[in-house]
């Protein structure tokens, strides 16, 4: 979807939150209009009457997030912060509570609690709701028609769908703020349970127990270096590695990119599956069972992608520095290696240089030990 859909959606998603509230509250079934757009599912939502703005919707989060600029702008006030464990740490966030809340046109909260979180996440998108959109009632993400349906006397069937070992699992009682979905894929074979994340914009992530358990964590493999971050800022350097297949929902996806992660999270799964799969399919909750059930749909599909340099490059004490090299990679046969120092380029040039498409030839001067060096290669589909 580009942005002139993006901006028709925020168009009929605030003649829909003109309707009266009984409207909106009497239905056995309300609808919200969603769309995937870049690599979120974004829902136009409206806070204290104003025009609708775009916000993720993201199954993985247990909180619900908001721009503090944005949450300026609307004039809200925090009065306390949470503490959160993310990807990088303990985060201390401002908490907000926002008012007359319209999400997509149908579904409407006189307040919502929000945790103060400064991210660019694109498209000016200005927030992300929590996984609590589909785990406080019965609902229906309809990725294929673009809806998300909500059944407040619950669902009456699910003819077409399949029920995922998983289902819904955590919440108050195990001190986290929103119930998350879970399901099973067997991975090269062996099944394990994922936590299903649309805030994730790749195919899955393997927790580095689980990535060593598959053999798939090994120095022989070839591998595409990237660092994990998220809330609490940087994790732990990870590795871009292509799987045999993954079996999910009753469909089978053939040589998948996988991240492996070192970051320390996921105590009650093995990994994530992200939306890079999810897109595949439509969700349907069932909050009395816990239960998850999804629907295949024929969503055309993306392609991977990760460095064709098999290059990792950040700042440090001012310098561009090499963190991580790939194994197999074009920069591993050029000679490159962790420690070396990049002169004469900014990190953007560098990394926008080696971001780019297989074929494309790249010149670095590498500094080590006091000592410089030109290397050129070509970047490759080496994964």
């Amino acid at each position: 979807m580009n942005r002139r859909h993006l901006l028709t959606l925020l168009g009929a998603s605030a003649a829909v939150a003109a309707l009266p509230r009984p409207a909106l509250a009497q239905s056995p079934v309300i609808v919200s209009r969603i769309a995937i757009v870049g690599r979120w599912v974004v829902i136009p939502t409206s806070i204290g009457g104003r025009a609708p703005v775009p916000f993720a919707f993201d199954t993985g989060a247990e909180l619900s997030l908001i721009n503090p600029g944005y949450a300026r702008e609307l004039a809200l006030v925090s009065k306390r912060t949470t503490r959160f464990r993310g990807i990088g740490g303990v985060a201390e966030l401002p908490l907000y509570l926002a008012p007359d809340v319209v999400l997509g046109g149908g579904i409407r909260q006189p307040s919502v609690a929000f945790a103060g979180l400064d991210r660019n996440l694109g498209g000016g998108i200005q927030g992300a709701f929590a996984a609590g959109l589909l785990t406080a009632l019965d609902s229906d993400l309809d990725i294929e028609a673009g809806e998300w349906r909500v059944y407040p006397g619950g669902r009456p069937n699910r003819s077409g769908f399949t029920k995922l070992g998983g289902g819904i699992q955590g919440g108050t009682g195990t001190g986290s703020l929103s119930p998350r979905l879970y399901g099973d894929a067997a991975v090269n074979g062996r099944r394990l349970r994922f936590l299903l994340d649309t805030g994730a914009p790749g195919s899955l992530s393997l927790h580095e127990r689980a990535a060593k358990t598959l053999g798939l964590w090994n120095d022989d493999r070839p591998y595409a270096p990237q660092r994990t971050s998220g809330i609490g800022g940087k994790g732990g350097m990870g590795r871009l590695v292509r799987l045999d297949h993954i079996e999910f929902g009753g469909q089978r996806f053939e040589r998948p990119i996988a991240l492996l992660r070192r970051d320390g999270l996921g105590q009650n799964e093995d990994g994530i599956i992200g939306l890079q799969i999810i897109r595949h399919f439509n969700l349907s909750t069932d909050v009395a069972n816990k239960a998850l059930w999804v629907q295949p749909h024929g969503t055309p599909a993306l392609a991977d992608g990760y460095n064709r340099a098999g290059l990792w490059v950040e700042e440090e004490r001012g310098r561009p520095t090499v963190i991580d090299v790939g194994n197999g990679s074009p920069a591993a046969a050029a000679g490159v290696r962790p420690g070396d120092v990049v002169v004469g380029q900014r990190l953007a040039e560098i990394i926008r240089q080696t971001s780019s498409r297989a074929g494309t030839p790249v010149t670095l001067e590498i500094e080590r030990g006091g000592q410089r060096r030109t290397v050129n290669f070509t970047l490759a589909d080496y994964l």
